[in-house]
Formats: C-alpha cells, sequence, structure tokens
C-alpha cells in the first residue's frame, strides 16, 4: 500500500509538472446598458502569485489583455477593451516603465452597439499574458456570444470602468488649470490685464456693471476655450483614443508644432492668426455694454493665441492620450476658468492692479524658458514618429543627449551668458535665477548616465524604452568588439550553407547582432548543413524576463561565443502576426485548431512538445528535435552556460558516435 501511495504521488507530480501551467479562469457576461449599447463583461480569476496585466496599452512594453473581434456583422465597436477596476501599478525592470497588473481577480469590459433586431453572435479572441516576477505565459481563447433581440442576457452591474481614471482625470484637470494661470504671464497676456479691467470699470460708475462685465468676459473666455475642446472630441471617439494617442500623424503634428512655438519664442518670428479677426472682434467691443464682454473676450483669445497655443496644444496633446473622450473638454473648460480667473478677480477688486509687478525683462525670460520646454517635449512626440516607422533614428540615447543640451542651455541662459535677440540688458543676476540655474545644470548631470545604459525610471513615460544595445553599453561594458584583437566572429561567417532566413524582421533581430532563424524547420536544416545543434529561444516582444535574460545573461562575451559559434539560434516569437501560407499553417493536436500564424505555430510547439508555455524558454535539441539537456527559463549567467555546455557536449559526444 506505502509503494501504491508513492507511486501515486510521483504520477500526479510528474503530471502537472509537464502540463501547461493554468493561471487564469475566466467566466462571461453580458449587460444591456439601456442606450443601445452592450457590455460584454470578462472576468478573470488568477491564480496566485501570478498577475495579469490591464488593458491599457504599453508601446513595446508587456502584452496587454486585449479582444479582437472578428466577423463584425450586425453590430460596431464602441471602444477598446477597458479595465473594469482599479490596477496596480508596478514597476517593470525589464522595460523600465511603469505598469498596470491585477492580482487574484480581474474585469475587462467591452462595449459593443447593437444595429439590428435579429439575434447577432459576437466572436473573437481574447488574449492575455500573466507572469510571477520569474516567468511570463501567454494564453489565448475564443469567445463567443449570442445576443437576441435589443436585449442581452442581464447581468449583475460591473465595476466603474473609469474608477482607475479618475486619479489620472485629476491631474490632468490640475495641470490644465496650471496651464492657464501660466498663459497669464506671458508677454502676449500680461500687459493686457489693466487695459482689460479698465475697460470693465470704465463708462460707468455703478461697481455693480463692472463686476458684470468682468463676469460675463471671464465666461465668455471659458465658453471660447471650452468650444475647441468640443470640436475635438466631435472628432475623437473612445474608440479611436489609442490610435490618435500612438499614430505617427497626431504625434508628428504635436511635435512639429512644438518647435513651431519654440522658435517664435526665441524670437525668430511672431505668430499671430489673421489680423481681420481681431480687427472684426475689437470693433464689437468698442460698442460697450455686456454683449462686448464677448467680444473683448475673443479678441483677447486672438490676440495671446501666439502665447497661450503651446499650453492650448499641450492640453490637447494630453487629452488625446488620456483615454478619455470627454478630456478635451473637460481641460479647454479648466484651461479657460484659470485664464480668465485673474481679469475676473481684478474686476471684483480693481484696487488690487496697484501691486501687480510692472511689466518688463522678466516676460520675455519667461517666455524663453517656455521655449526650452516645448523643445525638450517635442523629442517625446517626434520619437513616438520614429517607434511607428521602426527607423531607430531618435534614439533614447539621442533623447538624453538632446535634453542635456537644452538643459545646459537653459541654465547659461538664466545666468544671463546666452541671451536672446529681444533680451533686457542684465545687470546682476537674482537669487531666482540661479537657483533654476543650478536645478537646470542638476537636470543635465542626472541625465549624463542614461547615456551608458541607466534606468532612468522617473522619466521612463517620456523616453523611448532601452534597446538591447543600451543594455549592452550598461551592463557589459568591457564586451569585446567585433573589430579588435580576440573579438567573437561575426554570425554571417559561419561554415557550411544555410538558406536565406525567413520571416526576418528589424523588430525581432536578435541582440548583440547574432544570426538567429525564425523558423523551427528552417533552423534544423541549417543545424545539419553546420553540424550544429538548434537553440530554440521561445520569447514574445512583451516578455519582461525575455528582455532581462538577454540583458544580463546574454551580454557575457562567454554567452555570446556559444550562440554566435557552437548553436544555431531559432529565435522564436510566441506573438508574431506574421500569417503563414496554407502549405505551412498546421493542425493543433492539442485543440484541433488551426494556426495560422508564425507566433501561433510556435507557441502550439512549445507547448505540445515541452509541456511549458511560459516564457522565455531555452530548449537545446538536435537534428531529431530531441532534447539535449534539461531546458530553463529565467536563470543566471552560470545556469545558463552549464545548461549550453551539457547540451554541446552531449550532441558532441552523440556525433562521435
Amino acid at each position: 500500500m506505502r509503494r501504491f501511495f508513492l507511486s501515486l504521488i510521483a504520477i500526479i507530480t510528474f503530471s502537472a509538472s509537464s502540463a501547461q501551467i493554468t493561471t487564469t479562469s475566466w467566466s462571461y457576461e453580458q449587460k444591456d446598458n439601456g442606450d443601445g449599447t452592450i457590455d460584454l463583461i470578462f472576468k478573470a480569476e488568477i491564480v496566485s502569485p501570478w498577475y495579469i496585466y490591464s488593458s491599457d496599452s504599453v508601446q513595446k512594453g508587456p502584452l496587454p489583455t486585449t479582444l479582437e473581434l472578428r466577423g463584425i456583422k450586425g453590430y460596431e465597436v464602441v471602444g477598446t477593451l477597458r479595465d473594469g477596476g482599479e490596477a496596480e501599478i508596478k514597476h517593470d525592470k525589464a522595460f523600465n516603465i511603469d505598469v498596470k497588473v491585477f492580482h487574484n481577480n480581474a474585469t475587462f469590459i467591452q462595449t459593443i452597439k447593437k444595429l439590428t433586431d435579429s439575434t447577432i453572435s459576437v466572436e473573437g479572441t481574447l488574449s492575455w499574458q500573466t507572469c510571477n516576477g520569474g516567468e511570463c505565459l501567454m494564453d489565448e481563447t475564443d469567445v463567443r456570444f449570442e445576443i437576441k433581440g435589443l436585449e442581452a442576457t442581464p447581468s449583475a452591474p460591473s465595476a466603474n470602468p473609469s474608477a482607475n481614471k479618475s486619479e489620472g482625470l485629476l491631474v490632468f484637470l490640475l495641470l490644465a488649470f496650471a496651464a492657464g494661470l501660466g498663459g497669464v504671464f506671458t508677454p502676449c497676456v500680461f500687459p493686457m490685464i489693466p487695459m482689460t479691467v479698465g475697460f470693465f470699470i470704465s463708462g460707468s460708475d455703478n461697481r455693480r456693471k463692472g463686476i458684470m462685465k468682468g463676469l460675463v468676459f471671464g465666461l465668455s473666455v471659458t465658453l471660447i476655450y471650452t468650444l475647441a475642446g468640443i470640436l475635438v472630441a466631435l472628432f475623437k471617439s473612445t474608440d479611436a483614443t489609442d490610435t490618435l494617442g500612438s499614430h505617427w500623424i497626431p504625434n508628428a503634428i504635436f511635435g512639429i508644432l512644438f518647435i513651431v512655438f519654440a522658435v517664435s519664442f526665441l524670437g525668430a518670428f511672431e505668430i499671430t492668426l489673421p489680423g481681420g479677426l481681431a480687427n472684426k472682434a475689437d470693433s464689437k467691443a468698442d460698442k460697450g455694454g455686456l454683449i462686448a464682454s464677448f467680444f473683448v473676450a475673443f479678441a483677447m483669445v486672438i490676440v495671446s493665441f501666439s502665447c497661450t497655443g503651446p499650453f492650448v496644444g499641450s492640453i490637447l496633446a494630453a487629452a488625446v492620450s488620456g483615454g478619455v473622450a470627454i478630456k478635451p473638454v473637460l481641460g479647454m473648460l479648466v484651461f479657460g476658468l484659470a485664464f480668465s480667473l485673474p481679469f475676473v478677480i481684478f474686476s471684483f477688486f480693481p484696487a488690487l492692479m496697484k501691486r501687480m509687478p510692472k511689466s518688463g525683462g522678466w516676460l520675455n525670460m519667461v517666455k524663453v524658458i517656455f521655449a526650452f520646454i516645448l523643445l525638450a517635449f517635442s523629442m517625446k512626440y517626434l520619437s513616438a514618429v520614429d517607434v511607428w516607422f521602426g527607423w531607430g533614428i531618435i534614439s533614447r540615447p539621442l533623447v538624453i543627449a538632446v535634453w542635456i543640451a537644452i538643459s545646459v542651455c537653459l541654465g547659461l541662459y538664466l545666468l544671463g551668458i546666452i541671451k536672446t535677440s529681444h533680451d533686457s540688458p542684465v545687470s546682476d543676476v537674482g537669487a531666482g535665477r540661479v537657483v533654476f540655474a543650478i536645478a537646470s545644470f542638476s537636470f543635465a548631470i542626472f541625465l549624463i548616465p542614461g547615456l551608458f545604459g541607466a534606468p532612468l525610471s522617473s522619466l521612463s513615460t517620456l523616453l523611448p524604452p532601452a534597446s538591447e544595445t543600451t543594455y549592452t553599453i550598461f551592463n557589459n561594458t568591457s564586451a569585446p568588439k567585433p573589430d579588435q584583437p580576440g573579438s567573437l566572429k561575426p554570425a554571417n561567417t559561419q561554415s557550411g550553407s544555410c538558406a536565406p532566413v525567413k520571416y526576418a524582421d528589424p523588430n525581432h533581430a536578435a541582440p548583440y547582432g547574432l544570426k538567429a532563424y525564425y523558423d523551427i524547420a528552417q533552423a534544423i536544416e541549417c543545424s545539419i548543413s553546420l553540424k550544429k545543434p538548434v537553440l530554440l529561444a521561445f520569447k514574445s516582444t512583451t516578455c519582461s524576463g525575455c528582455k532581462l535574460m538577454e540583458a544580463n545573461v546574454w551580454s557575457d562575451a562567454g554567452v555570446q561565443e556559444i550562440l554566435r559559434n557552437q548553436v544555431v539560434l531559432a529565435t522564436l516569437y510566441v506573438d508574431d502576426k506574421t500569417l503563414l501560407p496554407e502549405s505551412e499553417q498546421i493542425v493543433s493536436t492539442l485543440d484541433g485548431k488551426i494556426k495560422n500564424t508564425l507566433g501561433r505555430k510556435n507557441r502550439d510547439y512549445q507547448i505540445s512538445r515541452f509541456g511549458v508555455a511560459s516564457q522565455p524558454y531555452y530548449v537545446l535539441i538536435d537534428q531529431n528535435e530531441v532534447s539535449l539537456a534539461e531546458p530553463v527559463g529565467e536563470c543566471s549567467k552560470d545556469e545558463f552556460l552549464k545548461f549550453l555546455n551539457q547540451g554541446i557536449q552531449k550532441f558532441t559526444s552523440q556525433s562521435v558516435r
């Protein structure tokens, strides 16, 4: 009996270790919102200590939870898949960004709008990634909803999908308010305060009328800016939020606009709206009365555009990237309130104007400081364009170098060493300028380590992600270069005859100039020719552990020597969307489904052959696809070298026999 139980335990243990790890179980619900839209609700139960990533898209970061609908008929998709609760913020060291994750359970919601009274079927694929700090699992499942008539199956109200965005919205509105106040202290606006308030209190001894004019002016300014936000919101539905935030066109527009405004602030030229528009507003304002207050506000908005334009552009840019369709309206509403607030206060208390600082050179200094800040932020948008096309021109080191130069120039300007053509003479430098100059120089010094691979985690949301090259500099500065004596052989000088690499993608290139294949069959063919084993490296573009392995382990000179010269490397992305020709598609032995993309085929191979679905996962095989050593996942350099050497030694002994 004792032997029986021991054998049973051993069998259970072996089966559990061989089977695919199940980290998440899903349940589905539908909810009729009563306005023609229906919420498709996906609830996940997550096994501890695993966690799942939120639906917020992170560029070049971990895989967000996504829903890909297909065969859309009889309905339209409203927005993208969104979180149904508040996610936890977690810093991902591999990608050097903050990510949103859920532990224990998570809810995701996709809204659709039904276009017909008949029954419709909603089908798609739900994809997600779970991690536990050491390894990651990618998984997907097909989902299907049957929706009858105009009503969906009742369900309990889901969690408020905007709960996790409330804090972000509050911060956005506070920034909009600060931008509105900042716009007042610009050379285009500040000198106009006495003139504008004079209009409120002139022509009447009745203080009440002056206050009413001020209120109408303030409400008019707010209304005008809010209308601008409404125009943006009309062209921005929630389903276009991610596109507008990441697409190259809006990023290029904002980047170029910021540069143009910065150059204007530096005194190269003046940006003005058509003069006829301002003249018409002025003529209406001259007629007096409460209606005239509106045209005074209109004229103020037009005349001050050259200074307030960057503030408005920044708010709209943030709103476009923020994921809430009402953001442009709220942002411009708050901006208008803050911008008009000083004018309204002075209309209530005209005597306060006597305590205002006089206009002078300090206003131009503020304008030039804004110019430097705009130049710095323009790099963020231009780098997004670069990432979109995959040029690799505006890299992380380049952005950091530009920021260092801008910070140094700003510090020199504050100390009076650098001057613009329209600056007032500076006889001495005040304490305030010295303090800000020190802060500017300190920021430049803080950025310098970033040129050599330092993470600069506090700026991760503004900087392009670190590349493999950056990791090489930071983690292995002593690695020999290919043109140095004793260096490693270039990857393309291996002996033997191998076919050109199929499915090559610059975005999936192996790090450190290593040559890699992306198709298992082709890698095995090459290994037969070269008489070398094949290293199968299962990974994904969103795998943090994969990045860390390549940064901390593959950067070692000894590891690279083996990867270059002693094995045939097959880099197998399980999330590659490349559509395979029908002759290369397979029917899975696991679920009987057709695997029509390179990623799905690689992932099916990993699970069916090795019983593991997590990445990173490394397997060393011979030409018969037999494992030569115990596969490994994320591990230390010594463990990885031991794995490689054991497999190569076994392969060599087999070849000798």
